[in-house]
């Protein structure tokens, strides 16, 4: 989420120090200066080549001074709520021992299938490219790390791959990275799971999630390990986010122990990444005394859903087609399965609003006309709603 700064009226603040913020405003606190120093000023008229002068080279820089530098630059940025500059918000993060995410590349792997039910040994080579569809104008590709033998007779593999480019948007969902642009030889198919992630793909952290983290730490400074603590502890990895732990605080396996449920932007955590959580909070000792932390990926329910979209009469066959796969996209961005849309995406503890999807369709897709659901809002508990079959229906076919 991101932070809203709020409404502080410098200027005021400014202002009632006794510190002019307009021209006129030094004008007369030089002239009143003048005159307590006993100078008599004859001539005070704007028209006076001596007040031109003193407009000259005191009161326009003095006033720009002021509210260029200090209450527009300076004042906010002292405070980490209304901070905007990044050097100022690394600032701050540094005197907490916090240093902004760089970006970094997906990690995981991929299933790569034998044509046939059996058949000879078969190699997969280092640098084999899988890609998706195109997703809102963009195609993503990821690439094997290395050499990898499917043994004879065997059906499948899971090949590591990497993403090509670092970023988030990478995190894709079960199924997008289906496409060989090249043929392996004996491979009929290929696909990624939906815990096929290892190391998330993550952008370069923003300001807003900087000082999310940064604020967290003032309350992570307390000696006993609180929620605070762990969200620090965990946010360290790259494509976790603040607002992305959930807590549950109830002894689930008995006095002191707790656990944290993780939720991705896209995607699914997949078990080595929890695994290699769990044995950073826990083997390695980043956890309070008596504590047992476990963490988990946040639990999902599946939906099935179903939607007719009528497109406006004036569209092509292949434009409504287009639409309807641009339709399918959007609608899986929401469910967390890609990051190529601004959607509003589902959330543990919360209603999932069909209407207001409709309302961001209808502005994201001018082609539209009309929208039926054939289901109503998803209430979830602590659990995110995630898709198991969509089917989207042409009304005017």
């Amino acid at each position: 989420m991101a932070l809203e700064n709020p409404n502080i009226d410098f200027k005021s603040i400014v202002e009632n120090a006794g510190i002019p913020t307009t021209e006129q405003g030094w004008k007369d606190l030089f002239k009143n200066d003048v005159e307590t120093a006993g100078s008599i000023i004859a001539n005070d008229s704007p028209f006076s080549p001596f007040w031109r002068l003193i407009t000259a080279i005191v009161a326009k820089p003095a006033n720009w001074i002021v509210n260029k530098v200090l209450i527009d630059t300076m004042l906010p940025n002292l405070f980490l709520q209304t901070a905007t500059d990044s050097a100022f918000i690394e600032a701050k993060a540094w005197e907490h021992d916090i240093t902004r995410k760089s970006e970094q590349a997906a990690q995981g792997h991929v299933v790569f299938y034998r044509a046939a039910s059996t058949g000879p040994s078969l190699l997969i080579a280092a640098g084999t490219v899988i890609q998706t569809d195109e997703i809102n104008g963009q195609v993503y590709r990821v690439i094997t790390n290395n050499d990898v033998i499917l043994p004879e007779n065997q059906l499948s593999i899971n090949v590591p791959v990497t993403a090509e480019f670092d970023g988030e948007d990478y995190n894709l969902g079960a199924g997008y990275y289906h496409i060989l642009p090249s043929a392996v030889t004996g491979i009929g198919s290929v696909n990624n799971d939906a815990d096929w992630l290892t190391t998330l793909g993550a952008n370069a952290e923003t300001n807003d999630e900087l000082k999310l983290r940064t604020r967290n730490a003032f309350t992570a400074a307390a000696p006993w390990h609180i929620d605070a603590v762990y969200r620090a502890i965990l946010t360290e990895q790259s494509g976790l986010n603040t607002d992305n732990v959930y807590f549950e605080h109830d002894a689930p396996r008995g006095p002191g122990t707790a656990n944290a449920f993780i939720l991705l932007d896209i995607g699914e955590p997949a078990a080595q990444l929890l695994s290699d959580l769990n044995d950073y909070v826990m083997a390695k000792g980043y956890h309070g005394h008596g504590d047992d932390l476990q963490v988990l990926a946040m639990p999902s329910t599946s939906e099935t859903l179903g939607v007719t979209i009528y497109p406006h009469n004036y569209l092509l066959a292949e434009e409504v087609t287009a639409l309807l796969a641009n339709i399918d996209d959007f609608i899986r961005c929401a469910f967390r399965k890609n990051n190529n849309y601004t959607a509003t995406k589902t959330t543990p503890n919360s209603r999932f609003s069909f209407s207001r999807l409709s309302q961001e369709l209808h502005r994201e897709f001018s082609g539209i006309d009309s929208i039926n659901w054939a289901q109503g809002d998803i209430t979830s508990a602590n659990s995110v709603p995630r898709i198991n079959t969509l089917t989207i229906t042409d009304g005017n076919a």
